[in-house]
């Protein structure tokens, strides 16, 4: 059984996932950005691809390590996986929609956490939880406007939340185990080596001279990737440390919706987007369902009988 964890545990574990969700919203603004020119998979490799080699070059200057060397199991293979299909999903998205729609789609993974936990661990889903995930399918189904027709690309982008729930499912399990700066060049290294499969599969390797003209040509298309990187890693990173001090992954997802806070004004500084009815009824409605969901209870004391 699992030790409640201290208020200032949690209170350190909130305020790193708002952080995470910030650096997600501008990996989105930025990988949206590289997908005016790139072609899909050529992206999402890159998304992985430029932190691994920060990150490997972190590893061997300032801890003297070589993350490559690292043993790779069963959980490392399933989250890099995961975090691929949920990041080609998010990003097929991106290049058709907005940045907020993005976030909110990729931020349904807490509604299908509760039901992924429970048929890995067979844990029991309360009813407040259930009530917390109607609520927010509720909200889902406002965003998808069933009656004016589903959009593809939108399915799309909800699989984006259910593979990241996945992620994020074992992610929480290897973050008990695994410091934080291993696991994420792992899952980083594994997840270019997936991508560059993909880029194999379809031919699309000889994009990769392309970016290197690019990164030779072009100092704005530098200071992208490197902003993309970094977003990147700090996203993974911050999301490891703050699943780390919790119990459950799922308390932390109402923190992590403030991704569609920043996607918002993102949104409306770069692009001049703003939302229509239905994103805010939706946003509202999946927020509310987050929060029902990660309210934390006071553990019940049984009474001693002297």
């Amino acid at each position: 059984m699992n030790t409640r964890i201290s208020n200032r545990e949690f209170a350190l574990s909130v305020i790193t996932a708002i952080l995470a969700a910030s650096c997600m919203s501008l990996t989105g603004l930025f990988g949206k950005e590289l997908t005016t020119f790139s072609s899909l998979s050529l992206v999402v490799f890159i998304r992985f691809f430029a932190p691994f080699l920060i990150l490997t070059w972190i590893c061997l200057v300032v801890f003297d390590e070589n993350p490559v060397t690292h043993r790779i199991d069963r959980i490392d293979g399933a989250r890099a996986l995961f975090t691929c299909l949920a990041q080609y999903c998010l990003f097929y998205y991106l290049s058709k929609g907005s940045l907020l729609v993005a976030a909110l789609l990729f931020s349904t993974s807490g509604l299908f956490l509760p039901f992924i936990t429970r048929f890995a661990k067979k844990d029991p889903i309360k009813k407040k939880t259930l009530a917390a995930c109607l609520i927010s399918f509720i909200g889902v189904a406002f965003i998808l406007k069933p009656t004016a027709g589903f959009d593809s690309y939108m399915i799309v982008g909800l699989l984006s939340g259910f593979f990241g729930a996945c992620s994020q499912f074992v992610m929480h399990h290897s973050s008990k185990k695994q410091n934080t700066i291993s696991s994420t060049t792992k899952m980083f290294g594994l997840s270019s080596l997936y991508m560059l499969a993909i880029l194999l599969i379809e031919g699309n390797l000889g994009e990769l001279t392309k970016v290197a003209v690019s990164l030779s040509d072009s100092v704005s298309f530098v200071i992208v990737i490197i902003a993309f990187s970094l977003s990147t890693i700090s996203n993974q990173s911050l999301r490891t440390k703050a699943y780390r001090r919790v119990n459950r992954p799922a308390s932390l997802s109402p923190y992590l919706y403030t991704s569609l806070i920043f996607s918002g004004i993102l949104d409306w500084l770069v692009y001049n987007t703003l939302p229509t009815w239905n994103t805010y009824a939706g946003s509202l409605l999946i927020v509310i369902g987050g929060i029902i969901q990660a309210i934390r209870t006071q553990p019940q004391i049984k009474a001693s009988h002297s």
